[in-house]
């Protein structure tokens, strides 16, 4: 993948936020310090560093923009249902080796071998559920 100065700066920008931007919020940030990128530029370097396996991407809901992670850390994500908020959960060593086990003896029951899997839990973040108390 060859460097240009527009995917070098959403590179950058998505390893600085903890919050799973959009398309959208990535290029309304990138947009003030970048003035002439347009929103197809941003959309197809995310596609470029997404293919090329340097950011993740989370699909979300159906018909809902895709969300985008710099951190290439292991670690499983939750979508809260009611505020859409993405948030990470990061397994100790141990907890991540037991799950992938788990996982390739779930692939083993159709005698299919797992290279990789995406996981995203969803329900009710800590604040939206005890809003309800």
């Amino acid at each position: 993948l060859k460097h240009s100065k527009q995917r070098d700066s959403i590179l950058k920008f998505l390893a600085t936020r903890k919050d799973h931007p959009t398309a959208e919020m990535l290029y309304n940030d990138i947009i003030k310090i970048m003035p002439t990128i347009g929103i197809a530029t941003v959309y197809r370097n995310l596609a470029a560093l997404y293919e090329s396996g340097q950011i993740l991407k989370i699909e979300t809901k159906q018909g809902e923009s895709d969300r985008f992670d710099g951190n290439l850390t292991p670690h499983l994500h939750f979508q809260c249902l009611e505020c859409n908020e993405i948030q990470d959960i990061f397994l100790n060593e141990c907890d991540n080796e037991k799950l992938n086990e788990k996982l390739k003896e779930f692939a083993n029951i159709i005698n299919a071998e797992v290279t990789s899997s995406k996981i995203l839990l969803k329900g009710k973040c800590e604040k939206c559920k005890n809003k309800e108390r």
